[in-house]
């Protein structure tokens, strides 16, 4: 069923903010102090290059006012000396980049500036004589240039954008979607679907210290072993909450393991080089300071698992990264709340000093979910510092932003960082998350409603492969969210068409998508409009439940309870024992289908019993009268 309503659960878009600042209030304090800190490097660099007598003491000054400027003291284009210096300026300026990209990648903050003054104590001692005063002129003609065309731009810039503002807001306020609504009462996964399922309950149902089919490239980006476990578990918290509420057994067990693989000291050994050189600590505990992308998807693993029935995390130190450190989910959410409040920006970083507004969402999920009170109190300022802060010009999320200097990357990655975020934030400011999604469908279809593949990333984040696979999945599970049915099947669409399937030992996967693709396609396939946001907001289920099933000899395709009985569908062949949980102890029970008769429950509320399954088998149980118990 589709209606044509705006974007939404009963809730219109937010409008953007007016643009009336190039920078938000905090963003604006950090990139002064900044200029002011450039200025006094390059005031001295000045004094030194034009003032002084010695020849070294020029090049140095060059060097403190350009990564690579001391090699412009004797540079130029007609002699070979000349020309070498200038090679030897690029290259430096060169290696200054790389070390930028490295404090981006790594958190390594001492990269820049070793690279920077590194090159200038490099160029003052070599043996050269006198500056040529065109130099130093050059350099300062550079310099000036450069201001006043960054100046120009932004300006310009600055009066495009707020016509841009006007007239998006203006879209807005009219624009629609045809939204889906999930019309299947107890969804069923179907074969080709459990199938997909098995990708990911294969690798968690291995010992907590085994990591077959997972992917070890590097320890700090996307393709980190912690991200790929991450994704896993979301997509089978999402699916049991979606497709199978009344069955515990294996899909319990999956996500367990994939916390205790989150504790084990490969996943997250990284942060003690990370802080080392990130924040200047030998701290190497990672639920610590300015690490969002362990504290917050880790949080947001736990409260998935509690929300799905499983609480021995909730308050009891029961993730044990070592024999000091001992957390529960309570400890990561004060963690959580604790950065939050101390945050200038509210928003605060994964690895040291880049803060991403897609990690921000996904801790303030795991806040909502914990404790919704809290997160009431968190929310008015968390939605004031994504409008303020992490906008840029044109309305989108920048992707990371610098908490030392207030700079931001701009808007690259294509559609899935700006389209990921929409989900989380569904949950914490569905009105932000439909404009924000608004925004971005405009870009991803055409006149004729065809997606604009292009404007999806040729590179899959989770394996760095060239692949559109990660891409798809984002931005289908967004779509999924937010009830966008016709992006939902032009992403999965495109996806098969990128990465086809292939299926061996009853187990369907694309080989040349990375594990992380997998997980958020298959968190993608459990969505529903709104799916995500009513699970941050419900109490834990109560109500009976399926258990003790083998793996993977019977699949659950799916099982719920309602005022009326248990429904499951199972597939496999055999016979087999099973249990019922949660029940009413003393009652009396009617069995149909995969089992049949009348049995009573335990004192403790339980009842075993035999199945018989061939292919496709449902499964009743029924009260002999009367209601379940409340919930």
């Amino acid at each position: 069923m589709t209606i044509h309503t705006q974007a939404g659960l009963h809730t219109p878009p937010a409008a953007l903010p007016p643009y009336t600042r190039v920078f938000g209030p905090v963003t604006t304090r950090r990139v002064r102090r900044l200029t002011i800190l450039y200025l006094a490097l390059a005031g001295a660099g000045f004094a030194l290059a034009g003032l002084s007598r010695d020849a070294h003491l020029q090049a140095f000054g060059l060097g403190l006012i350009l990564p690579g400027g001391g090699f412009l003291a004797h540079a130029d284009l007609t002699t070979t000396m000349g020309s070498r210096h200038l090679a030897v300026a690029l290259a430096a300026a060169g290696l200054f980049i790389a070390a930028l990209t490295l404090w981006f990648a790594t958190g390594n903050i001492l990269a820049p500036p070793a690279a920077w003054f590194g090159a200038a104590l490099v160029a003052g001692a070599m043996p050269a004589g006198m500056a040529h005063p065109g130099n130093i002129r050059a350099v300062l003609a550079l310099v000036g240039t450069a201001a006043v065309a960054l100046v120009a731009a932004t300006s310009l810039r600055f009066m495009w954008a707020r016509r841009c503002r006007v007239r998006d807001n203006a879209y807005l306020a009219k624009a629609r979607y045809d939204i889906t609504e999930d019309e299947q009462r107890a969804p069923e996964m179907s074969p080709e679907h459990l199938q997909r399922l098995r990708f990911a309950l294969d690798r968690a149902l291995q010992p907590a210290d085994r990591f077959g089919g997972f992917e070890w490239l590097d320890p700090f980006q996307t393709a980190a072993i912690r991200y790929q476990i991450n994704v896993l578990a979301y997509a089978i918290a999402l699916t049991q909450a979606r497709f199978t509420p009344a069955f515990s057994g294996y899909m319990h067990q999956a996500q367990v393991n994939l916390l205790d693989k989150q504790a084990q000291k490969p996943v997250w050994a990284y942060w003690k080089l990370e802080n080392l050189w990130g924040n200047l600590s030998f701290d190497g505990n990672p639920v610590g300071t300015e690490n969002i992308m362990f504290t917050g998807f880790v949080g947001l693993q736990m409260t998935l698992l509690r929300v799905n029935g499983v609480d021995e995390f909730a308050a009891a130190p029961r993730f044990h990264l070592n024999e000091r450190w001992a957390f529960s989910e309570a400890d990561f959410i004060d963690r959580l709340e604790d950065e939050t409040r101390r945050s200038a920006f509210t928003l605060f970083a994964c690895e040291p000093n880049w803060i991403y507004p897609l990690c921000n969402t996904i801790g303030a999920s795991a806040i909502r979910m914990h404790a919704p009170s809290r997160w009431a109190d968190l929310a008015p300022r968390f939605r004031a510092a994504l409008d303020a802060e992490f906008l840029d010009a044109f309305g989108r999320f920048v992707p990371c932003r610098s908490a030392k200097t207030g700079l931001a990357l701009p808007a690259i990655g294509g559609a899935m960082p700006l389209a990921m975020p929409c989900f989380f934030l569904n949950a914490v400011a569905p009105d932000i998350a439909a404009r924000q999604w608004l925004l971005l469908r405009r870009r991803l279809l055409d006149e004729r409603g065809t997606l604009r593949r292009r404007a999806f990333w040729p590179i899959d984040t989770g394996n760095y492969r060239f692949t559109r696979a990660s891409a798809y999945a984002a931005t289908a599970l967004a779509a999924a969210e937010l009830g966008d049915r016709q992006v939902f099947d032009a992403c999965l669409t495109a996806l098969d068409d990128d990465c086809p399937s292939i299926a061996a030992g009853g187990v369907i996967h694309r080989p040349k998508a990375s594990v992380w693709a997998h997980g958020v396609e298959l968190m993608a396939l459990a969505g529903a409009r709104d799916g995500f946001r009513k699970l941050t907001g419900r109490p834990a289920e109560t109500r009976p439940r399926l258990d003790g099933l083998p793996y993977p000899e019977i699949l659950v395709a799916a099982a719920h309870s309602t005022s009326e009985g248990l429904d499951a569908v199972l597939h496999g062949r055999g016979r087999f024992r099973a249990r019922l949980t949660g029940l009413e102890g003393g009652r009396v029970y009617r069995f149909e289908g995969a089992a049949a008769g009348d049995l009573r429950a335990h004192a403790q509320g339980e009842i075993a019993f035999d199945i018989n399954l061939n292919g496709r088998t449902v499964l009743k149980v029924r009260r002999e009268r009367g209601s379940w118990p409340a919930a």
